[in-house]
Parts: C-alpha cells; sequence; structure tokens
C-alpha cells in the first residue's frame, strides 16, 4: 500500500515537472515567436518604404517619358498633317484637270453623237415622207377600188329590190283587188238583208197603225199611212272602176293604198350598231391595226363584211360605208 502511494505521488511529480517543462517551453516559444514578428515587422516597414520609394521613381520615369512620348507625337501628327495636306492638294489637282480632259471628252462625243443622230433622223423623215406618199397613193387607189365596187353592188341591189318591191306591190294590188270583191259581196248581201228586213217591219208597222186607228176612230174615216220603205240600191258598194278612190267606197274595211315602189336608201338606226360591230372587229384583231391598215387590207374587209353581215343582218355595202367614214373621220 506504501509503494502504491509512493509510485502516485511520484508519477504526480513527473507529471508536474512535465506541465512545468512544456509551460517553459511555451513560454520561451511565445517570446521567440514575439521576437519573430517584431523582425518580420520591420522588414516588411522597410520593404514597403522601398516600394514606395520605387514607385514614385517609376512614376516619375514614367510621366517624363510620356512627356516626351507625347511630344514627339504631337510633331509626328504635325508632319502627318502636313504630309496629308500636300497629297489632298496633289489629289485635288490631279481630278480637277482629270474632269476638265473627261468634260472636255464627253463635250465632244455629245456633239459627235449629236451629229450622228440628226444625220439618221434626217434619213428616217425622209424614208417616212417617202413610205407615207407610197401608202397614201396606195390607199387612194384602194379606196376608189372600193368605191367603184361597192357602187356596183350597191346599184346591183338597188335593182334587185327594185325587181321585189315591183313583184311586191302587183301582188299587193292583186290581194287588194280579191278583198275589194269580197267586200262587195258581203255588203250587197247585207243590204239586201235589211231591206227585206225594213219591208217585214214596214208592213208590221202598217197593220199596227190600221188595228189602232180601228180600235180609237171606229167607224170613222181613217186616214191611210204610206209606210216608207227604203228603196235597195243596185249597185251599194260602188265598183272600182267607177269609184276613182276604190278605198273611199268601202269604209267598213279599209284596205292599205299600193305605194308606189321608192329607191331603198340607207337605214340610220343601224349605224350605231354597224359603228360598234366595226370597232369591236378592230379591237380584237391580233395584228393592233388600225382603221386605215383594216381599209388597206383586203381580205380583212371581205372577214368584216361577211360576218357583219352574218351577225347584223343587214347589207354589206351599209358596212363597207360605214367603215369608210369612220376611217376617213380617223385620218381627219
Amino acid at each position: 500500500m506504501a509503494s502504491l502511494m509512493q509510485e502516485f505521488a511520484a508519477a504526480r511529480q513527473q507529471r508536474l515537472k512535465e506541465r512545468a517543462d512544456f509551460l517553459a517551453e511555451q513560454q520561451l516559444a511565445r517570446v521567440q515567436r514575439a521576437k519573430d514578428l517584431q523582425a518580420q515587422s520591420e522588414a516588411t516597414a522597410k520593404y514597403l518604404a522601398h516600394a514606395k520609394q520605387s514607385r514614385l521613381a517609376w512614376e516619375q520615369g514614367r510621366q517624363a517619358i510620356a512627356e516626351n512620348s507625347l511630344e514627339s507625337r504631337r510633331e509626328e501628327i504635325t508632319v502627318r498633317a502636313s504630309q496629308v495636306s500636300e497629297y489632298l492638294t496633289n489629289l485635288h489637282n490631279n481630278r480637277v484637270e482629270l474632269a476638265h480632259e473627261d468634260n472636255e471628252r464627253r463635250a465632244q462625243e455629245v456633239r459627235t453623237r449629236t451629229f450622228k443622230t440628226r444625220s439618221q433622223l434626217k434619213h428616217v423623215h425622209k424614208a417616212r415622207i417617202r413610205a407615207s406618199k407610197a401608202d397614201q397613193v396606195q390607199r387612194q387607189q384602194f379606196v376608189q377600188d372600193l368605191a367603184a365596187l361597192t357602187q356596183m353592188q350597191i346599184e346591183d341591189l338597188h335593182k334587185a329590190r327594185l325587181a321585189e318591191t315591183e313583184a311586191d306591190a302587183a301582188q299587193r294590188a292583186q290581194e287588194f283587188r280579191d278583198r275589194v270583191a269580197k267586200v262587195k259581196a258581203s255588203l250587197g248581201t247585207t243590204a239586201a238583208a235589211r231591206h227585206a228586213s225594213a219591208i217585214a217591219q214596214a208592213l208590221k208597222l202598217k197593220d199596227f197603225r190600221a188595228q189602232l186607228s180601228e180600235s180609237v176612230w171606229a167607224g170613222s174615216r181613217s186616214h191611210a199611212i204610206t209606210p216608207v220603205i227604203p228603196k235597195l240600191d243596185a249597185n251599194p258598194v260602188g265598183t272600182p272602176s267607177d269609184s276613182p278612190n276604190p278605198q273611199s267606197a268601202i269604209e267598213p274595211t279599209p284596205e292599205p293604198v299600193v305605194a308606189k315602189p321608192v329607191e331603198v336608201k340607207e337605214n340610220p338606226k343601224n349605224s350605231g350598231k354597224i359603228e360598234q360591230f366595226v370597232v369591236d372587229y378592230v379591237s380584237q384583231l391580233s395584228t393592233n391595226s388600225s382603221l386605215l391598215e383594216v381599209v388597206n387590207d383586203r381580205d380583212t374587209v371581205r372577214d368584216l363584211l361577211a360576218q357583219g353581215a352574218n351577225t347584223l343582218k343587214v347589207d354589206p355595202s351599209d358596212i363597207l360605208n360605214t367603215l369608210l367614214q369612220m376611217a376617213e373621220g380617223s385620218s381627219t
């Protein structure tokens, strides 16, 4: 037991000694760290002072270099500005000279081109005048041919219409005579029936008056009244040969008077639709021809007359006359 207590005491003494040694070592280390920190602070202060001096010196050197560089740049800019000004002056002078030369050259080209153009226009104008004269002569000849052809067609058409009119007039005259005979017979029958009816009525009236006289003046002398009987005309309607105007003798059924055949003239009512047909026909042409060009083309004129006659149901001569009038109006 005593030995155990001694061992504990010895162990305690040992721990206390180790602790005192550890505390002493820590104190020494703390002192050493304080010295090291002091030395490091002094070194840092020296380094910072040296760095500040170095930075000030570098700033001063850089400022001096910048001033020297700025002066050099100013001199260089002045030199370059003078060079650029000289270059621009030379360039402007060269451009002015080149522009003057170009203007002279272009003016000469314009004069040459104008002279050539005037010459060409003169030749074209002369050629057009010659072509126009030739076309005019050709159109005049064509118009004369068309006029002659149209006159022949119109004369033939008038002859045919005159023959048709004479035949129609003869037929109407025969119909008139037939109707006069029928009306004459009908009026004769009607007049005979009326005459017979009048005689019967007169006899009835005579009997009625006789009976009335006997009933009123019985035994006295009565005056005999002779009835008036209408006289039957032997020729109630007359004859066309006796009457100067056959139509006046037959008033109940008047007949149209046969007029003398007259010359057939152009119907102005068809001119509007003929002109519209001509305008539509010319506008539908793929050649975009004018009226004068259409008149100068015989095939086109024949086709126009054929289509117009079939479509409008008019004479080709009317269409041709309208076409010529429109062509003359467009040329003037």
